[in-house]
C-alpha cells in the first residue's frame, strides 16, 4: 500500500513536467510520420526512400562536420568552463560571485542574431580583429575567419560556455576543502590536487555539462547559417535547404529525425555514464565546500 502510494506521489509530481513536454514529443511523433511518407510535400502512405534518399556524400558530410563541431565545440567548452566554474565556486563575496554569474549568462539573454553579427563586425575582413592586425604589421592581408569551420566553431563555443558553466559549478559542491587540504599535506603539487582528487569529483558535473553544449550544438542553425554561410553545410542549416527551397518535407523530416537519434543517443550515453559515476564510492561526509572559501 506504501508502494503504491508512493508511486501515485512520484507521478503526481512529475505529471506537471509530462504535460510540459507532452507537445515537443508530439511534434517528434509527426516528424516520424512524415519521414515515413510516401510523397515528400504531404503525408501520405508509408515509405522509407527519404531515408534512402539521405545515403549520398552531401548528406553525409553534414552529417560528419555537424558531429565534428559539435564534439571540438564541446571540448573546447569543457577546458574553458572548469576554471570559470572553480573561480566562481571560489569566490567569497556574494556580490563578486553574483556579477561573474550575470556575466557569465550574458550569452544567454543576447539574441544568437545579434551575437552572430557580434563575431560578423569582430572576425570580417574589414573587421576589428583583421584592422588591427593590419595596422599593427603583423599580417598583410586580411585572414579567413569568416564563412569557414573556424568562425562556426568560435560561434559555438561562446554561445555554449553559460550551459557548461552551471552544471559543473553545481558539481564543485561536493569538493571539500579538507580534501584539498589532505592531499597538499601528502606532497600533492597544485596539478597533482587538480588532476586526482578536483577532476573525479567533477565528473558527474563534466559529463551533463557535455552532453548538453553537444546536442545544443548539434542542433544549432543561427550561428553555422551566419558564420559559415553556404560553405559550413550542418544539419541544420541542411534541413532548413531541404525545406526552402527545394520543400523536400519528408526529406527534412527524416534529417531531422538522424539529428534526433544522434543526440538522444549522446544525451543516453551521458546517463550511463552519470549513473556509472554515481555507484562509484564517494566519501561519506562533505564538509566546508568550495563556495564557503575553499579554493582549488
Amino acid at each position: 500500500m506504501n508502494a503504491h502510494r508512493s508511486s501515485l506521489r512520484s507521478f503526481a509530481l512529475s505529471l506537471p513536467a509530462i504535460i510540459a513536454i507532452a507537445p515537443f514529443l508530439g511534434a517528434c511523433f509527426y516528424i516520424f510520420r512524415f519521414s515515413v511518407s510516401g510523397e515528400s510535400g504531404v503525408i501520405s502512405g508509408y515509405s522509407l526512400q527519404a531515408y534512402f534518399d539521405l545515403a549520398e556524400p552531401f548528406f553525409l558530410r553534414s552529417v560528419w562536420v555537424t558531429v565534428k563541431l559539435a564534439a571540438l565545440s564541446t571540448l573546447v567548452v569543457l577546458i574553458l568552463s572548469v576554471p570559470i566554474a572553480l573561480v566562481i565556486a571560489s569566490v567569497r563575496t556574494a556580490l563578486v560571485r553574483r556579477l561573474l554569474t550575470v556575466t557569465i549568462l550574458l550569452p544567454m539573454i543576447l539574441n544568437l542574431l545579434i551575437q552572430s553579427y557580434g563575431w560578423i563586425i569582430l572576425l570580417g575582413p574589414s573587421g576589428v580583429l583583421n584592422t588591427t592586425l593590419r595596422e599593427t604589421g603583423l599580417i598583410s592581408r586580411p585572414i579567413l575567419l569568416l564563412f569557414n569551420e573556424t568562425g562556426v566553431l568560435l560561434g559555438l563555443i561562446q554561445t555554449a560556455i553559460p550551459l557548461a558553466v552551471f552544471p559543473i559549478l553545481s558539481a564543485t559542491r561536493v569538493i571539500s576543502r579538507e580534501y584539498l587540504e589532505a592531499a597538499s599535506s601528502l606532497g600533492a603539487g597544485n596539478w597533482r590536487v587538480f588532476y586526482d582528487v578536483i577532476l573525479p569529483l567533477l565528473k558527474p558535473g563534466l559529463v551533463s555539462a557535455a552532453s548538453i553544449v553537444f546536442a545544443y550544438n548539434a542542433s544549432a542553425f543561427a550561428v553555422p547559417l551566419l558564420l559559415g554561410g553556404r560553405r559550413v553545410q550542418m544539419l541544420g542549416v541542411a534541413i532548413r535547404d531541404m525545406i526552402s527551397p527545394l520543400f523536400n518535407w519528408s526529406g527534412a523530416a527524416a534529417a531531422g529525425m538522424v539529428l534526433i537519434v544522434i543526440t538522444t543517443g549522446v544525451l543516453l550515453l551521458a546517463a550511463a555514464l552519470i549513473n556509472r559515476s554515481a555507484r562509484t564510492p564517494k566519501p561519506s561526509e562533505v564538509s566546508e565546500p568550495l563556495q564557503s572559501g575553499g579554493g582549488a
